[in-house]
C-alpha cells in the first residue's frame, strides 16, 4: 500500500529524485509538470519544446522560482544546471539522453516522425521512454520495444491515456480469472470522417487545443490509434474495419458486445471497440464459465450475464503519468507495452478526391482520415499506414474520395526514421 509515495518520499529524505525530460508542453505536458510538482521525489528537470516560453509558463505556474529555470541548448551549461537541481528549458531534445541523471524521456508531441527519432536516440542511449505519443506507438510501438529490451530500458504507453486504463483493466480482469472478450473506450466527439480543422478552428482554440488535434478526435482518428496500441499489447483485432462504433451505456454494452448468435453484435471475440455513450470511461467485456461465479456477479448486481462489462468511468491522461514514470524507473514495469507486435494497422482514407502531385498531410488534416484494420488485412492490401505521412510525403495518382490509401500510391521520404523503422519492423515479422 502507497509503494510509490514511501519510495519516493525515501529517495527525497536521501536527497535524491527521479528525474524526467520531458518533449512537449501542450496540454499533456502542462498538466504533467503541474502534477509532478505536487509530488516528493520526482522532477521534470528537462522540459523541450520548441517555443521555449510555454516550457517557462508551465514551470512559473506550477510554482517554480524564475531564477531556477535555466535555458540552454547546451550540454555543459545543462550538466552544471542539474547538478545544481536547477530546470532546464531547452530546444535540444538531444540534451535528455546526454545527461546522466535524466533517467528517462517523455514524449507528449503527438508527432509520429519525431517520436521515433526520440523514442530511437534515447533507448539506444540508456534511457526509458514514456510515450504519451500513441500515434508513433501504434505504428512502429513493436520496434521501439524490441530496442528497449536490447538495451535493458523500459519502453512502455502512459497510464490516465485511454490506451494504458483499457490494458490496465484487461490485466484486472484477466488477473482475476475472466476470460477476456473485448475491451474497448468511449469516445468523446460526435463522429464525422470528414471535417476539417477549419470546421472546429473556433472549438478547437476555446478548449486549448490545436485544430488539426481535435479534427482527429472529431474524424475519428485519434480513436483508431488508441485502439491499435491496445490491440498491439492484447492480440486483439477490430471485429470490422472502423470498428462497430455502438451507442449504449455501462448496463446495457455487455448485451451488445455478444456473438451475433447470442443477440449481440459481434463476430467474434478477442475484439477492439468503441462506443458512444460510454465516454470518458473506458469498458472491459468478460464472462466465466463457473456456475458460482455467475451466481456471484448476479448478486453483485453485475447482470445476468453470460458477458458482464467492467466499467472505468474516467481516464485523467498525463495527471496519471507520474504513476507510469515510476513504475518504469523504480520498478521496471511498462504500463502497457506491445507485446504481442503489430496486430492491427491505423491505415489511411481519403477524405475527399486528391490530385496527383498534392502533398499529402496525416492526421487532422483535410486531406485523409484513418481506419483500424488487422495487421493481414494491412499487408494483404498494401495499404499506407496514417503515422508514416510526413511532410515530403506525395500523391503518385489520383485517388477517390473514401478510397484507401495504398504505398504503391504515394512517394514517402525513405529517409525518415520512422518509415526506416517500419520497413525495418516488418521485415523481421514484429
Amino acid at each position: 500500500m502507497f509503494r510509490m509515495k514511501r519510495k519516493l518520499t525515501k529517495l527525497n529524505l536521501m536527497g535524491d529524485k527521479v528525474r524526467i525530460g520531458l518533449v512537449g508542453v501542450g496540454k499533456m505536458g502542462r498538466g504533467l509538470i503541474h502534477q509532478m510538482s505536487r509530488i516528493d521525489g520526482m522532477r521534470p528537470s528537462l522540459i523541450v519544446d520548441e517555443v521555449p516560453e510555454k516550457a517557462y509558463e508551465a514551470l512559473i505556474t506550477a510554482g517554480v522560482d524564475r531564477q531556477d529555470i535555466i535555458r540552454t541548448n547546451s550540454l555543459t551549461e545543462a550538466k552544471l544546471a542539474i547538478e545544481k537541481d536547477k530546470f532546464i528549458v531547452s530546444e535540444d531534445y538531444e540534451l535528455g539522453y546526454k545527461l546522466e541523471k535524466i533517467e528517462a524521456m517523455v514524449d507528449a508531441t503527438g508527432n509520429p516522425p519525431f517520436g521515433a527519432k526520440m523514442a530511437y536516440d534515447s533507448l539506444n542511449n540508456g534511457k526509458h521512454v514514456i510515450m504519451l505519443n500513441v500515434e508513433c506507438d501504434a505504428v512502429v510501438g513493436p520496434i521501439l520495444n524490441m530496442i528497449a529490451k536490447k538495451n535493458d530500458v523500459v519502453y512502455t504507453g502512459s497510464a490516465g491515456d485511454e490506451p494504458g486504463a483499457i490494458v490496465e483493466l484487461a490485466d484486472f480482469a484477466i488477473s482475476l480469472g475472466f476470460e477476456l472478450l473485448a475491451v474497448g473506450k468511449g469516445k468523446n466527439n460526435p463522429m464525422n470522417k470528414y471535417i476539417t480543422e477549419d470546421d472546429v478552428r473556433e472549438e478547437a482554440l476555446k478548449k486549448g487545443l490545436y485544430p488539426k488535434i481535435l479534427t482527429s478526435f472529431i474524424d475519428g482518428t485519434n480513436t483508431m490509434i488508441e485502439l491499435n496500441s491496445v490491440a498491439n499489447a492484447l492480440g486483439f483485432v477490430p471485429d470490422i474495419m472502423g470498428c462497430h462504433g455502438v451507442t449504449t451505456n455501462p448496463k446495457e454494452i455487455a448485451n451488445v458486445f455478444k456473438l451475433k448468435s447470442q443477440g449481440g453484435v459481434l463476430n467474434k471475440y478477442g475484439i477492439v471497440d468503441f462506443a458512444f455513450g460510454m465516454a470518458p470511461g473506458v469498458f472491459a467485456i468478460v464472462t466465466s464459465e463457473a456456475e458460482e461465479v455467475k451466481e456471484l456477479m448476479k448478486y453483485l448486481k453485475m447482470g445476468d450475464g453470460p458477458n458482464y462489462s467492467l466499467y472505468r468511468p474516467y481516464h485523467l491522461t498525463s495527471l496519471e503519468t507520474p504513476i507510469t514514470i515510476y513504475d518504469a524507473i523504480v520498478e521496471k514495469e511498462p504500463t502497457i507495452v506491445p507485446l504481442q507486435g503489430q496486430v492491427a494497422d491505423v491505415v489511411t482514407v481519403a477524405k475527399r478526391d486528391l490530385k496527383k502531385g498534392e502533398k499529402l498531410e496525416g492526421m487532422g488534416s483535410k486531406q485523409v482520415y484513418g481506419t483500424l484494420v488487422t495487421h493481414e488485412e494491412q499487408k494483404s492490401g498494401n495499404y499506407l499506414p496514417i503515422a508514416l505521412i510526413g511532410k515530403k510525403t506525395e500523391l503518385l495518382v489520383d485517388v477517390k474520395k473514401d478510397e484507401i490509401i495504398r504505398y504503391d500510391m504515394v512517394k514517402l521520404d525513405e529517409d525518415s526514421l520512422i518509415v526506416k523503422l517500419r520497413e525495418e519492423q516488418d521485415r523481421l515479422g514484429l
